[in-house]
């Protein structure tokens, strides 16, 4: 710990202490040299003699240092000096989101969807500069008074603590914030830092985490398997389109999230202009996903009775395990005393003194008795007896669920250790092997190791190059290559000719787990063109024809622009090829006085934009 008034590379003057974390402590300093406050980062000693660790800091520092963005904390510099390695940050006069969110109330769906596109925009950047952030989470996002947002900590190395879950060697950020690709330790992208984004938008919208267990290992199990909560069950406010996004962000598998932090601006932006506006078929994983809030309770309120009733059979069973083993300890203890008493009486009557008169006998008895010091021992064994009692035969816990076993394992008076890996044979969360063994003598306050399967290792296929393939080809190009065809959506190009795909929601080349499914879009031809004219002297906007084909559709949406930038929706309805034929061709519609600028959108394309003259 540094001592205020200490100075760093003859210039940062040390402050005071305003953070701590598992890795480093975070001190207020001033910067003689350019006259500003500036925040400091300083490696804790025990990593800092750790070569590895010391070589990461130091790399994915100056990495983040090449960030440049409103919303992301500045790295200025890197120093060492003997003892004390640190990273030069920008001072940012403000509280975390984690605080923010506890000192307000439900945060509104406007705010919460406003603070996300600032901390997209941030990732956007980062994943560009090929920069993943790892640790996405409200303690790592600072506010400011004004409103600003700064996302901090890119790329800086987690350390292991209470809050943090180890798999496979590798240390983890925040385990409620984890995508279930880090919690089974494999690898992360883009993607992974979009699932910890929508948890903590969750956070902001709920002001509850969506997964919370005893122990970091449970809470890591629950990412993995548990569908995640609908937000709108604890917060009926939020925009449903809102909704739609945090539960694409939280897919379980990352190809049904979003692919980019790109696309999930686009649809926050939409939003935010239209609060009615919502995503199209796009959440696909979680299987509570499309049914009612009271159908959801009612299955989770019977899951939770069922897992309930399997607690308390664990419980009674661990209780008859536990009452076995004290009666037999004390059916032996009895027996061993009974042999005891029996050898005493033998060797009594086999000694010499047996064959003494009565009288004699009884004497020596009697002085043996007036003896302390020959009575002692025997007092001691006793103790010594009393004191084995405590110590029982470990139960074989091989088979069962961490969890279950873990709370036996309280139970007991034992503590637990915990480590994971990748096995074919035995499911996730399930107890491989156990340190003491079964059978073996434990006493309360031992500590067991409980060795807790991650499940198999995933195998990979490359995704291949659908670009420009027949839906029939883009199929049997995927199950070549041990994958599935996922949603196909449609869109329209100038340049790929209609039924050829034009996207695929996965890039090529990328290696996915075998039965992956992946999204593919499919060409509709060129995008219809709606032409428009004004005249200024009604104030009337008309529209031509924006379909090619009597079967086409869509929502058609006219906004108005004042001098101001200000959109006032003038046209909101379903409209289609006949809609328009029925008129002629052509729609008309008044816009206000004042419009400078007119904006047409099918669906959510944006067909036209027209600026208004006079």
């Amino acid at each position: 710990m540094l001592e205020a008034g200490r100075v760093l590379g003859r210039r940062y003057e040390i402050l005071e202490e305003i953070g701590s974390g598992g890795m480093a402590i975070v001190y207020k300093a001033r910067d003689y040299k350019l006259s500003r406050l500036v925040a400091i980062k300083v490696l804790k000693q025990e990593f800092a003699l750790d070569e590895t660790i010391l070589n990461k800091f130091k790399k994915e520092a100056l990495a983040a240092g090449s960030l440049t963005h409103p919303n992301i904390v500045a790295v200025y510099d890197l120093g060492h000096e003997i003892g004390c390695d640190y990273i030069v940050m920008e001072y940012i006069d403000g509280i975390t989101l984690k605080d923010y969110i506890k000192r307000r109330d439900m945060l509104s769906s406007e705010e919460v969807v406003k603070i996300a596109i600032k901390i997209a925009e941030a990732l956007k950047v980062a994943h560009m500069g090929g920069i993943i952030h790892r640790d996405i989470k409200p303690q790592n996002i600072m506010v400011t008074p004004s409103g600003d947002v700064k996302v901090t900590d890119f790329g800086i190395a987690k350390a292991a603590s209470q809050t943090t879950v180890t798999a496979t060697g590798e240390t983890l950020g925040s385990v409620h914030y984890l995508s279930p690709e880090q919690a089974r330790g494999g690898e992360v992208d883009a993607r992974s830092d979009l699932y910890s984004l929508g948890i903590t938008m969750y956070e902001m919208a709920t002001k509850e985490l969506p997964f919370t267990a005893e122990t970091p290992v449970a809470v890591a199990m629950k990412q993995i398997h548990e569908n995640f909560p609908d937000p709108a069950a604890k917060a009926p406010q939020l925009w449903p389109g809102l909704r739609d996004i945090i539960l694409k962000l939280t897919q379980k598998l990352p190809e049904w999230r979003y692919q980019s932090a790109d696309e999930l601006i686009r649809d926050m932006k939409h939003l935010y202009r239209n609060r009615n506006y919502r995503l199209r078929n796009d959440n696909r994983a979680a299987s509570e996903f499309g049914r009612s809030t009271d159908q959801i309770r009612l299955e989770q309120e019977r899951e939770r009775a069922r897992i309930a009733r399997e607690r308390e059979e664990r419980m009674k069973k661990a209780k008859r395990r536990k009452n076995t083993i004290i009666t037999l300890a004390i059916m032996g203890i009895v027996i061993l005393l009974f042999l005891l008493f029996l050898l005493k009486l033998l060797l009594d009557r086999m000694s010499p003194a047996a064959k003494e008169p009565a009288s004699s006998q009884t004497a020596v008895v009697e002085e043996e008795s007036s003896t302390p010091e020959e009575s002692e021992p025997e007092s001691s064994e006793e103790e010594t007896q009393e004191e084995d009692t405590t110590a029982f035969a470990l139960p074989g816990f091989v088979g069962d669920q961490f969890e279950s076993a873990n709370e036996e394992a309280g139970q007991l008076g034992l503590y637990t250790s915990v480590q994971t890996t990748n096995d074919d044979t035995y499911e996730t969360g399930t107890i491989m092997a156990q340190d003491p063994q079964e059978g073996e003598m434990v006493h309360p306050g031992d500590t067991i190791t409980f060795y807790v399967s991650l499940g198999p290792a995933q195998v990979l296929s490359q995704v291949p190059d659908l670009f420009g393939s027949t839906l029939e080809e883009a199929q049997s190009l995927l199950t070549e290559n041990g994958l599935v065809l996922g949603d196909v959506s449609e869109d329209y190009s100038s340049t790929i000719p209609e039924g050829s795909v034009i996207g695929q929601g996965t890039s090529e080349g990328t290696e996915v787990a075998k039965g992956t499914s992946v999204d593919i879009t499919i060409s509709k031809g060129p995008q219809p063109q709606a032409e428009a004219s004004a005249d200024t002297a009604s104030g009337t906007l008309t529209i031509s024809q924006p379909f090619t084909k009597a079967d086409e559709n869509g929502k058609l949406t006219v906004l108005a622009y004042d001098g101001s930038g200000n959109a006032t929706k003038i046209f909101e309805n379903g409209v289609s090829y006949s809609t328009f034929a029925s008129l002629g061709g052509v729609m008309k519609v008044n816009y206000p006085s004042g419009t400078v600028k007119i904006e047409v959108y099918l669906d959510d394309t944006l067909l036209m934009s027209e600026e208004i003259n006079g």
